[in-house]
């Protein structure tokens, strides 16, 4: 699953992932992915910090509060480098750095895959 409210890089990204091979679900809001962990239980989560008007690393740490969804991995992605330092508070298992090249969120994906 992939969440960021940047519907350019969310569509780039979905067409990524489906190329590599993955099922994916993309959503412009944490409400929206919080409901779709409802149906869709995805390996991974790839989880923009700023989603509109919500902060993704609340959805995170929701995830990661509820024992049905905490094994599922969730790499923060954010351009602020401030979220670099925190983002293990929130229960994230990694971070990307925005902008970031699809190669190396490859990588760090496949860390948990």
């Amino acid at each position: 699953m992939y969440v960021d409210d940047e519907v350019d890089l969310l569509e780039a990204m979905k067409i990524f992932l489906r190329r590599k091979g993955f099922e994916v679900r993309v959503t412009t809001s944490c409400s929206e992915g919080l409901e779709i962990l409802r149906t869709f239980n995805p390996d991974l989560i790839l989880l923009d910090v700023n989603v509109g008007s919500e902060d993704g690393r609340v959805m995170c740490r929701q995830i990661k509060a509820q024992a049905e969804y905490k094994h599922i991995p969730v790499i923060l992605i954010s351009a602020y480098d401030d979220a670099l330092k925190t983002y293990r508070d929130y229960g994230a298992d990694s971070f990307v750095g925005k902008p970031f090249e699809f190669s190396e969120l490859m990588d760090t994906m496949n860390v948990y895959l």
